[in-house]
C-alpha cells in the first residue's frame, strides 16, 4: 500500500503545470471556450467585412480575408436603392411595441396564475405549455384568417397582435416560476398595511422578479425582431413589411447583392446588440435589488 501511495504522488508531482495555479487542462479549458467564441463571431464578423467590401472584392478569386479597399457604398445603397429606412422603422415600432405589450399582459397573468386557486388552473398551464411548443407556422394562416375578416391585414396592428399572441404563453410560463419563487410574507405584509392587488403588483413583485421580466423581455425582442414567417404571411405591402422581409429584396432573377444585403444584415444586428446590452443591464439591477429576498 505504501508503495502504491508513493506512486501516486509521483504522478501528480510529474503532473504538467505551466506556473503555479495554472495546469494543463486549464489551459485546455481556455484553449477550447478561445476557440468558440472565435467560431461564434467569425460570420458576424464576416458580415462586416463583406459589408465593406466594393462588388470587385466580393468575388475575388482567391478570397482576402480583409477587404483591398474599404467603402461605405454599400450602406447608401440599402437607403437609397432599396428603401431600408421604412422596413427598419416598422421592425423598431413591432417589436418594441411587442415587448410592452407582452410584459404588460403576462405579468398580471402569472401572478394570477401563480397566487390565486383558479378553477382549471392545471389545465391552463398545460394549455400554455402545449402553445409554447406549437410551430408558428401552425398559427399563421388562422391568423391570416382573422386579420383578414377583421380587416386588419396588411397593418402594423396585426403584426403586433400576432406577435403578441405568439410570445405570450412563453412569457407568462416563464414569469410564474419567478413569482412562484418569492415568498408570500412580503405580500401578506403589504396587504395588510392596506395594499391593493395591483399595487403589491407594480411595486413589490416587479422590482424582485426584474431578472425575470428582462429575460422575458430579451426573448420576445430577438424573436419578433428576427421573424419572417408572421411578417411574410400578414403583410404584403412596404407600409407593413418588417426588416427581413425587406433582406429577401435583395435577391432577384439576375441574382443577389451581396454586398448590400451584407450591409442590412450588419444594420439589423446593430439594434439586437444594442437592446440586449441594455437588457443586461436590468437582469443585473435585477439580481441586485432581489438578494434581499432571504
Amino acid at each position: 500500500m505504501t508503495d502504491i501511495a508513493q506512486h501516486r504522488m509521483g504522478m501528480r508531482r510529474r503532473r504538467p503545470k505551466l506556473r503555479e495555479g495554472v495546469t494543463a487542462g486549464l489551459v485546455i479549458r481556455y484553449l477550447v471556450l478561445i476557440g468558440t467564441v472565435l467560431l461564434t463571431i467569425f460570420p458576424l464578423a464576416w458580415l462586416v467585412l463583406t459589408s465593406l467590401r466594393n462588388s470587385a472584392d466580393i468575388f475575388a478569386v482567391p478570397v482576402r480575408i480583409l477587404p483591398a479597399s474599404i467603402t461605405f457604398g454599400q450602406y447608401v445603397a440599402v437607403f437609397s436603392q432599396y428603401g431600408l429606412d421604412g422596413y427598419l422603422w416598422n421592425t423598431i415600432i413591432v417589436s418594441f411595441a411587442t415587448v410592452v405589450l407582452v410584459i404588460l399582459l403576462a405579468v398580471p397573468c402569472a401572478y394570477s396564475m401563480a397566487r390565486f386557486r383558479l378553477p382549471g388552473a392545471k389545465v391552463i398551464v398545460s394549455i400554455l405549455l402545449i402553445m409554447r411548443m406549437i410551430p408558428v407556422v401552425a398559427l399563421a394562416i388562422p391568423l391570416f384568417a382573422v386579420f383578414a375578416a377583421i380587416g386588419l391585414l396588411d397593418t402594423l396592428t396585426a403584426l403586433v397582435l400576432a406577435h403578441t399572441a405568439s410570445k405570450l404563453p412563453v412569457a407568462i410560463w416563464l414569469l410564474m416560476g419567478f413569482i412562484q419563487d418569492l415568498p408570500k410574507e412580503i405580500e401578506e405584509s403589504a396587504q395588510m398595511d392596506g395594499a391593493s392587488t395591483l399595487r403589491i403588483i407594480v411595486q413589490i413583485v416587479s422590482p424582485l422578479i426584474a431578472p425575470g421580466i428582462g429575460a422575458t423581455a430579451v426573448i420576445t425582442f430577438l424573436f419578433t425582431w428576427n421573424d419572417l414567417l408572421l411578417a411574410l404571411t400578414l403583410s404584403s405591402s412596404e407600409a407593413a413589411q418588417t426588416l427581413p422581409v425587406g433582406l429577401t429584396n435583395f435577391v432577384s432573377q439576375f441574382g443577389i447583392d451581396w454586398g448590400a444585403m451584407s450591409a442590412a444584415g450588419v444594420l439589423m444586428v446593430i439594434p439586437t446588440l444594442i437592446f440586449v446590452w441594455f437588457a443586461q443591464g436590468l437582469l443585473v439591477k435585477g439580481l441586485v435589488s432581489g438578494a434581499v429576498r432571504g
